[in-house]
């Protein structure tokens, strides 16, 4: 996500029916439309067939900012300017014809008209459905369904909980008691210097790679102050194993090349061969470029599936329009064997003037990568710009249509596609606002509650989102660990706890169920 986004950020329509305009430290003026705005009358009933179309388009432009239920909790504590609550009196209150002018006409540079990007009936559909939340009764935010435990007292660890990476602490302490699970934030490791990945390996040892190039080690529970020796490269981006460590030693490493004029910058895939604390055979696989920006938010993630094949993607670096290039390294999902060469069904290997490694295409930045254990598919998250960041699942050869097609929004609030959907264009699992970082699924009988549930880190958002998947959709999504830091990896041990990794603050810790 952009950093140098306006103060007030618009969230799809939504953003000019603000009551009030209040930052942390400014109060702005109530926005009140002209008084003959009052007189404005919808020439279209709002029957349920137009409250369903606008529904349509909440759905498709305003739900990451505005939340699902309309209380402006889709994004909790990205914004200075909180998105409008339009359960809220002051919503209520005003008349239609006052939001329809809001919404057609802005307000300036902080609310663009949308009197172009929507025709009049649509722009009464999205009134239409609006009026309903106050209908409704109002459900609790997500983000205040977690509750610290102040007495623990009487919590306790699981029976025969072992701790074979870290020890078990001695008392319990730290508790949360999520919707379904109460358990211990566990703090195992600190003092990183902006880690961007970890791995377990066999023997209870752990690899964390930082983005200084110090890929550094912990072993019995401790982090040691010698990082791994060899040709490790600066720029580190993501660690994994390859499936068949214990007997080869192999571990697949990405960095990012900056370009230091006039050289260009490449995004790398690596793999070497760990020897006890040190890096050899160390060989290039890949090189994604050339690059003329920065690569200070790519990703660079990397995957194996069951059958030993391996992703690597590649986010857009240049010109959007590049996603949808297959001559271009922008935006795709790369395959590769295990050594490196192309496999002979890759999608494109035929296809004129396409790079033969291109998997999938149409991303904009992948930002996590991982394979579902039980199901063995794979899949993604995705930065949108103004919201619609998303969870994809990989599938050959198929288009995710950016900038085509998105549920994200210029940072000024423009519409980037009339519509999310469109066919020939893979839908994505889940889109909501949150930075999202790495993912991961869970099958772990310490968290009974979680099982199958994905986990997803959360950057700009600060915490972990947890989400239960039905039926190929997410369904519910509860945040965790809020206000934790900037969460970068999320990991389920060989040990089946699951661990999760901060960039900013440095830290990793481990979710430790507890009981009374």
């Amino acid at each position: 996500m952009n950093k140098k986004v306006l103060a007030l950020l618009i969230c799809g329509f939504g953003a000019m029916f603000f009551a009030s305009f209040k930052t942390f430290n400014v109060v702005q003026e109530p926005w009140k439309a002209p008084i003959e705005a009052d007189t404005i009358k919808s020439p279209f009933t709002f029957s349920p067939e137009v409250i369903r179309e606008g529904e349509k388009l909440f759905t498709a432009y305003c739900v990451s900012c505005h939340g699902k239920t309309g209380l402006g909790d889709g994004s909790p504590g990205k914004f200075k300017i909180e998105p409008a609550n339009f359960h809220s009196k002051r919503v209520v209150d005003q008349t239609d014809g006052a939001l329809f002018w809001k919404l057609s006409n802005g307000r300036g540079i902080s609310m663009p008209s949308y009197k172009a990007v929507f025709s009049e009936e649509k722009r009464w559909q999205l009134i239409a459905y609006i009026r309903q939340f106050a209908k409704q009764p109002v459900a609790a935010p997500t983000s205040s369904t977690s509750v610290i435990i102040k007495d623990v007292t009487n919590y306790k660890f699981d029976a025969g909980t072992p701790g074979n990476y870290f020890p078990l602490p001695s008392k319990v302490a730290n508790v949360t008691r999520s919707e379904t699970q109460t358990f211990m934030v566990d703090t195992v490791v600190k003092g990183l210097t902006r880690p961007w990945s970890m791995a377990f390996l066999p023997g209870n040892r752990v690899l964390i790679a930082q983005r200084d190039g110090k890929l550094m080690q912990v072993k019995g529970g401790q982090l040691q102050s010698a990082p791994i020796g060899g040709n490790v490269p600066k720029g580190l981006r993501d660690i994994k194993l390859h499936p068949d460590f214990s007997a080869n030693k192999l571990i697949y490493l990405s960095y990012y090349i900056d370009p230091v004029r006039p050289e260009p910058g490449y995004s790398v895939l690596m793999r070497a061969r760990l020897e006890g604390d040190k890096l050899v055979d160390e060989k290039i696989l890949y090189k994604a470029g050339p690059f003329r920006g920065n690569g200070e938010w790519y990703g660079s993630k990397i995957a194996l599936d069951k059958q030993g094949y391996l992703y690597f993607t590649v986010p857009i670096k240049a010109d959007r329009k590049t996603a949808q290039d297959l001559s271009l390294p922008d935006g795709k999902t790369m395959r590769f064997k295990d050594d490196g060469s192309i496999p002979a069904d890759n999608p494109f290997l035929k296809t004129p003037n396409a790079l033969p490694e291109i998997y999938t295409f149409g991303h904009r930045v992948h930002e996590g990568l991982a394979v579902d254990a039980k199901s063995g598919k794979i899949y993604s998250t995705e930065f949108g710009e103004l919201g619609g960041d998303e969870i994809n699942m990989i599938k050959r050869g198929a288009n995710y249509g950016w900038p085509v097609v998105s549920h994200s929004l210029e940072y000024n609030g423009a519409v980037i596609s009339k519509s999310p959907i469109q066919e020939g264009i893979e839908a994505p699992l889940h889109h909501f606002a949150i930075a999202p970082s790495d993912i991961e699924f869970l099958y772990s009988t310490r968290y009974p509650r979680w099982n199958g549930n994905i986990f997803t880190g959360a950057l700009a958002a600060k915490m972990l989102q947890r989400s239960v998947v039905k039926n190929n959709g997410v369904i519910h999504d509860e945040r965790l660990l809020e206000n934790i830091g900037r969460v970068r990896d999320v990991k389920v041990g060989p040990d089946k706890f699951l661990y999760v990794m901060t960039e900013d603050s440095g830290i990793i810790v481990r979710l430790i169920p507890v009981k009374r």
